[in-house]
């Protein structure tokens, strides 16, 4: 049963009003002073469904009751009643949010059909507001969702990377808008230098979490090395990771990852690429590439890694990045595989921070700035 609120200072009209509502099984509570009626609806608000109100009153205007009752609830339907000759009135309460106005003398058919539909427009206004609350509300966690996810991600990333005699390394890193899965490390394992770079597929709160679990797993090599796992079984270190995957994620989520292992005495590299794009060790006279030597991470239970053995000299430097350097647009044109190895090849006298920044200038004038994916370019130089 609708609940609807007179306020009018002409009795008769008020009682008049009250008589027709009642017909129609409305609840009807009458004011008629303006003052109390606005009184009247700040203390019960939440049960009332239509306001019908005078125009012209003493104390309290219609017009000062509307934008009262729109302070207070703004999905409040108002009734304007105005008398002849008000109609510049009653155009401007329409502006200031009354649902409609009647002219007096009203009708009985026009009240009833203008309370049908007021409180029809109200339920739909609150029920557009709850709506609206709740898709905030989901805005809100999926945010905090990202925001933690972002930060788990970036307290995973290292706070420097380490200093080696003999060998230089450069890092740049830079995430997209929406929080992606790239990853990377370098860490010194006493006889071997240990890196890698690893890209996840999803982005948000999941690639947080599929990036934690790789990481988690790879912080695990120096205790494993010091186990006992040495050079012989750094195929099986990877071969373990895609099992731990496969095991704890969905299998349309999967990740790249190139493992290297630099043997510090003697300059020999060792390196497993699960899937991960190609990546180089730009040489004076020529390069190598750093080929997949096994599967994506995470899909395949029976996935088999092979390890890549080469030797390195002083001046080398190995190039690892993710797809997100590479796969840069510009009207519909990738950037791809070959223009990077062009223009590793182009910088061999140069710094790894130079090389680095050339990259990202060609890359980003390339794309007009704009970036779709993690960036991760790791540079390491045998020095000695």
């Amino acid at each position: 049963m609708p609940k609807i609120l007179v306020i009018d200072d002409e009795k008769t009209i008020l009682e008049n009003i009250k008589f027709v509502l009642e017909l129609d099984n409305n609840e009807v509570i009458t004011a008629s002073d303006s003052k109390k009626g606005l009184e009247i609806f700040r203390d019960n608000y939440m049960d009332i469904d239509v306001v019908i109100t005078d125009m012209k009153m003493p104390n309290l205007s219609g017009m000062d009751i509307l934008r009262e009752i729109k302070k207070i609830m703004p999905e409040m339907s108002v009734i304007i009643l105005t008398g002849h000759g008000d109609l510049e009135n009653a155009i401007l309460a329409m502006k200031e949010g009354a649902f409609e106005y009647l002219k007096k003398p009203v009708t009985a058919d026009n009240l009833t059909i203008a309370i049908n539909n007021a409180v029809n427009k109200k339920n739909l206004l609150l029920e557009n507001a709850r709506i609206n609350k709740e898709l905030l509300d989901h805005r809100n966690y999926l945010q905090g969702l990202h925001d933690s996810a972002l930060k788990i991600l970036m307290n995973m990333l290292p706070k420097k990377l380490p200093t080696i005699p003999g060998f230089n390394f450069e890092i740049e890193y830079k995430s997209c808008d929406d929080v992606g899965g790239d990853m990377y490390d370098v860490c010194d394992i006493g006889k071997y230098i240990c890196f890698y770079v690893f890209d996840v597929s999803s982005h948000g709160i999941l690639a947080s979490v599929i990036s934690t679990i790789i990481k988690s797993f790879l912080q695990n090599i120096e205790y494993n090395y010091k186990q006992g796992i040495n050079k012989r079984r750094f195929p099986e270190i990877v071969l373990d990771l895609n099992l731990e995957l496969f095991s704890n994620t969905a299998q349309n989520i999967f990740a790249s990852l190139v493992l290297g292992f630099i043997d510090k005495e003697t300059k020999v590299l060792y390196t497993v690429s699960a899937g991960h794009i190609n990546q180089y060790v730009i040489q004076d006279q020529n390069y190598i590439t750093l080929e997949s030597t096994g599967p994506i991470l995470g899909v395949f239970d029976d996935a088999a890694y092979n390890c890549s053995v080469n030797q390195l000299n002083k001046g080398d430097k190995i190039w690892l990045f993710t797809d997100g350097i590479i796969e840069v647009t510009s009207k519909d044109k990738i950037y791809g595989e070959q223009n990077m190895l062009n223009l590793l090849n182009s910088c061999k006298n140069c710094t790894l921070n130079g090389t680095i920044q050339k990259i990202m200038k060609v890359t980003q004038d390339f794309s007009d700035g704009i970036c779709y994916d993690d960036i991760t370019i790791l540079g390491i130089e045998v020095t000695e």
